[in-house]
């Protein structure tokens, strides 16, 4: 077209391969960098998600605790004699003061003719154990919300025994896991999980309940609750209403993160059917694992925290003097 003579041989040249591929290869570069930041962000508000439920917990430990003269919930009640001496877990006395009141009042803790871990909401054939309750849950855990196998709703958090011996499962034996026992307090004589009165955490399995007072370490220095995976342990994936799911069991000899998540192992210490190891605490939070103490203060504890001093914090009555991590 005449006058516009450069408008007649303009040409539209497009990428080479090789612009395309440097194009491609700074993409890639850029997500390598932002995607670690993104999941950072990500766990980083799912830890504070789980520090919140550890808190809300603790209040309703001391709302519970007030309400009963400074008499603590105890961690489960379970023994032999079922279905009269399956009285629950703990958790599922301080639901009035975590704004779960219509759950806590299904619970007939009452009826001895019936295990606290088979009741059923109302009116339903729903069994009790298979509610979820969100804030027992921390969104970091890889576990189902509900094992649909035995209509088990989950639970993140188990009550501590702090450092009271365990015992080995011969059919599943860790025997080098009782060498930790050596770190029970009292030293001497053992403090086995089978006699709560020895206990020297706040809590045991046996429906014994401890009080305030006898935290004589002070609460700001002694473990309540700390986080735990249920798919590591075969107590703790009975979730968080049954009698035997390691509440009141779960001891801090174990040190933090012990892998006892390989079921397929040959190494039974690696397993989480051992009774010793698989009671320990753990996360999926990188490094460590979040605990509730004794005042409603939550704590993230590295797991290569020294091992002496993680006994004197889950003792409660060890009169020793400690700096806190």
């Amino acid at each position: 077209m005449k006058g516009f003579p450069a408008l007649a041989h303009r040409q539209h040249r497009g990428f080479t391969l090789v612009e395309l591929l440097v194009v491609i290869a700074i993409i890639a570069v850029l997500i390598g960098l932002l995607l670690p930041a993104v999941q950072a962000a990500r766990e980083a508000a799912r830890r504070s998600v789980c520090t919140s439920n550890l808190r809300q917990i603790g209040l309703g430990v001391l709302g519970y605790a007030n309400a009963r003269k400074s008499v603590l919930p105890y961690g489960a009640h379970y023994a032999s004699t079922a279905p009269d001496g399956m009285r629950g877990s703990g958790l599922a006395l301080i639901l009035p003061w975590m704004e779960q009141e219509a759950l806590a009042s299904a619970i007939d803790f009452d009826n001895r003719s019936i295990a606290v871990d088979n009741m059923t909401m109302p009116g339903t054939s729903q069994p009790i154990r298979a509610v979820i309750v969100p804030v027992f849950t921390c969104p970091s855990d890889d576990r189902p919300l509900l094992d649909t196998s035995t209509q088990t709703a989950a639970v993140n958090y188990s009550a501590s025994s702090g450092p009271t011996a365990h015992a080995d499962n011969g059919a599943c034996s860790c025997a080098s896991a009782l060498a930790l026992n050596a770190y029970q307090i009292p030293a001497f004589p053992p403090s086995l999980y089978g006699n709560a009165a020895q206990h020297s955490g706040p809590f045991n399995r046996r429906g014994i309940a401890f009080t305030v007072t006898s935290i004589t370490d002070g609460l700001s220095k002694t473990i309540l609750y700390g986080e735990m995976r249920p798919l590591c342990s075969d107590h703790h994936r009975q979730g968080w209403l049954r009698s035997n799911s390691g509440q009141g069991l779960t001891s801090t000899l174990v040190p933090i993160n012990t892998n006892t998540c390989e079921p397929a192992s040959a190494d039974g210490c690696r397993r989480p059917c051992n009774w010793n190891n698989e009671l320990g605490y753990r996360s999926r939070h990188p490094g460590g694992a979040g605990f509730l103490l004794g005042d409603g203060s939550v704590r993230f504890l590295q797991e290569s925290i020294d091992h002496t001093l993680y006994q004197q914090l889950g003792a409660k009555a060890d009169n020793q003097s400690m700096t806190m991590p």
